[in-house]
């Protein structure tokens, strides 16, 4: 039960790309009864963990890219960095590029206040876009993307160019090339977005880089963390505590969406530019 990447509309490695084609060719291949095997091999449970797995990750790719054809972009997709041009020594720490889908992010923005005007929204691993784009639809300041690899910034920054919503409501977006790592944040009211983009010891970096910046500058800031995979909360949450500057806001357990590959785990945390 292995995932074959292929590429997708922009000759990017993708694994949302063609899962159904993939599995036919696989039965090609291996027979009518691989998946009689199959089961034999892992048991009835873990194959139909599998299936289910499968099947929702189609849904939701489907409906991402039903998305990006009514707006007019190229955000969908499980893009692999292991063959994409990168800034800094990080890339081996990095995940792939996966898109938010649409109602898990109203689902958290319903967590911060709505007055958010003067706020600046940073996407820290913006990948193609999608999360600066579904920001858009807020009444932010300004949005900025910080993505490392060079093929994405340049199909992000296309896409934003591309975006068409009568909703939106910021429209002063825009994409830095650079390493989490090594991005200065700007001293403003701040929503710092991270959907696991990277491993503990990047995430380590960039939190201490904010706080140091907060600390310089004092000023409101809220932390948005989700994952949905590698149950990187379980290490994010308590990183974000032990800064003593941040307070974990109570927010409601996030549905299973439709349009989400897997549901996301996630926690909002806030300083005061009094503290």
């Amino acid at each position: 039960m292995t995932n074959i990447e292929m590429p997708d509309r922009d000759g990017l490695e993708d694994r949302s790309f063609g899962r159904v084609g993939r599995a036919w060719s696989h039965l090609r291949r291996h027979g009518l009864l691989e998946p009689i095997r199959l089961v034999r091999r892992h048991g009835i449970g873990a194959s139909l963990g599998f299936v289910r797995r499968n099947i929702r990750h189609i849904v939701a790719d489907r409906l991402a890219r039903r998305w990006d054809r009514r707006h007019g972009v190229d955000t969908a997709g499980s893009i692999q960095l292991s063959g994409l041009d990168v800034v800094g020594p990080h890339r081996a720490m990095g995940n792939e590029a996966v898109c938010t889908s649409p109602r898990t992010f109203d689902f958290i923005m319903k967590s911060l206040p709505r007055d958010l005007q003067d706020h600046t929204f940073i996407d820290i691993g913006s990948g193609k876009s999608r999360t600066l784009l579904l920001a858009s639809q807020y009444p932010f300041a300004e949005i900025i993307g910080v993505e490392f690899a060079r093929e994405l910034v340049d199909i992000a920054r296309s896409n934003i160019g591309r975006f068409r919503d009568p909703s939106q409501k910021c429209r002063a977006l825009s994409v830095v090339e650079a390493d989490a790592a090594a991005y200065d944040f700007p001293e403003m009211p701040l929503v710092v977005y991270f959907y696991n983009p990277f491993s503990k010891a990047v995430f380590d970096i960039v939190l201490k880089n904010l706080v140091s910046s907060l600390e310089r500058c004092p000023r409101d800031c809220f932390i948005v963390y989700g994952s949905s995979s590698h149950r990187a909360i379980d290490w994010a949450r308590p990183a974000i505590r032990e800064t003593g500057i941040f307070q974990e806001l109570t927010v409601p357990v996030m549905p299973g969406f439709l349009d989400a590959v897997r549901t996301i785990d996630y926690a909002v945390f806030q300083v005061h530019a009094a503290a």
